[in-house]
């Protein structure tokens, strides 16, 4: 299983504005780099809750993989957590939080994924901190834009 957490204060954004962002998971084909659609479908929606399922395409170097994953967004605690469990993936956990402080929004993401095929887990694994880190950066990007 390929582990990593980044923590990264960022300045001129709120944590509702980033929660915003990451939890809008229709338009991530708009500005994440390898993401090529998004179909959302199972929605539920209350005042502090969200869940929904998603199936995303996802664009690797010479193949594009479709998987599908659930969603739940919690307003009340700044969180998302996504779960997955179809191929590419084994297992597929990724977790963020949202806290505001005196001039910036502390941010965590944590991303755990394990892959169905040992050798693409292994190919990922080459690149893994930079891919965790590609999508931090966009989602930063998309929040200020």
């Amino acid at each position: 299983m390929l582990k990593k957490t980044l923590t990264r204060n960022v300045y001129d954004c709120s944590a509702e504005d980033l929660l915003n962002v990451v939890a809008d998971v229709k338009s991530y084909s708009n500005f994440i780099p390898f993401c090529s659609d998004v179909d959302i479908f199972d929605r539920y929606l209350s005042k502090e809750l969200e869940s929904f399922s998603a199936c995303l395409s996802i664009n690797f170097k010479f193949t594009t993989e479709n998987f599908l994953t659930k969603v739940s967004v919690d307003r009340e605690r700044s969180t998302i957590s996504i779960i997955g469990d179809t191929k590419p993936f084994k297992s597929l956990i990724a977790e963020w939080s949202f806290i505001d402080q005196d001039k910036f929004c502390k941010v965590t993401f944590s991303l755990e994924v394990s892959f169905a095929s040992l050798i693409k887990e292994r190919l990922v694994s080459l690149s893994f901190e930079k891919v965790a880190s590609t999508i931090v950066d966009a989602f930063e990007r998309r929040a200020r834009d």
